[in-house]
């Protein structure tokens, strides 16, 4: 028998996951790479917190995969994996792989909810996140983007680590410990900095806040320019000066000059 080679990538550019599948609310996830059982039949099942069972993918022995029952519209299974799609909330949950009646992997699949939020370029935005911090063994708070660490805050001496990019640009809220709103407070938005942002709190082991995304969109800033057409007409008329004037300087010429 052998092992199933699973990939935690998923679709929506979550790189960093922690033993877990994760996947966002309407999007895709990959829950496995193919599966063959060689000289047994594969399935796949869910498996619902009242101990029941729903079959999700089955196959023949040396079969490929292929969607059953509710899962035959959102199940796509192809050379480069099984892949779930339109993710639910009620998707959450455990799934098993099985060569007959031999457990091969669990996957447990959690179903992220992402705020989206935006803001103009160059202005601070806020994204939300919220932990109970109240006689819990808080450790410290994490936001990453693209993999990336964004800023780390430790509890017990409050060190702050920023990201590559984000130095002196993010901050969290003021008491965070004491109200547990570990919100992301970014200053000078810059448009590479869109994204899905992802808020981490360890407490022993590690947790996700509440909620546990958000989707920044920055708005680039657009400068108006504005000109006000000058109006030659009465722009020459200042040179030239008053037209009584000059007749009234023609005027005193010709009588100087020839004694009219």
């Amino acid at each position: 028998m052998s092992w199933i080679v699973l990939s935690i990538l998923v679709i929506f550019l979550f790189s960093f996951v922690r033993g877990d599948l994760a996947a966002a609310l309407t999007e895709t996830a990959k829950l496995s790479s193919q599966v063959k059982c060689h000289e047994e039949a594969a399935t796949l099942v869910r498996l619902l917190r009242d101990s029941r069972t729903i079959p999700v993918a089955a196959a023949s022995v040396n079969g490929v995969l292929k969607p059953v029952g509710e899962y035959s519209s959102r199940l796509d299974i192809n050379s480069s994996g099984v892949f779930l799609k339109d993710v639910n909330y009620n998707d959450n949950g455990h799934y098993e792989f099985l060569c007959s009646s031999t457990l091969v992997r669990v996957i447990r699949l959690e179903v992220l909810v992402i705020s989206d939020i935006s803001g103009s370029e160059g202005n601070t935005v806020k994204l939300p996140c919220f932990s109970v911090t109240l006689g819990e063994p808080l450790e410290s708070v994490q936001w990453e983007t693209k993999g990336k660490p964004v800023i780390r805050v430790k509890r017990s001496n409050q060190m702050v680590e920023y990201g590559e990019r984000f130095k002196d640009r993010v901050s969290l809220s003021p008491d965070w410990d004491v109200l547990g709103d570990l919100s992301l407070i970014l200053e000078r938005a810059q448009l590479e900095d869109q994204g899905d942002y992802f808020c981490y709190v360890l407490k022993g082991s590690q947790e996700r806040g509440d909620p546990a995304a958000g989707r920044l969109k920055v708005h680039q800033m657009h400068i108006e320019t504005s000109t006000t057409p000058s109006n030659t007409k009465d722009s020459c008329s200042e040179r030239r000066g008053p037209w009584w004037l000059f007749a009234i300087v023609a005027t005193l010429v010709g009588v100087t000059c020839f004694g009219i």
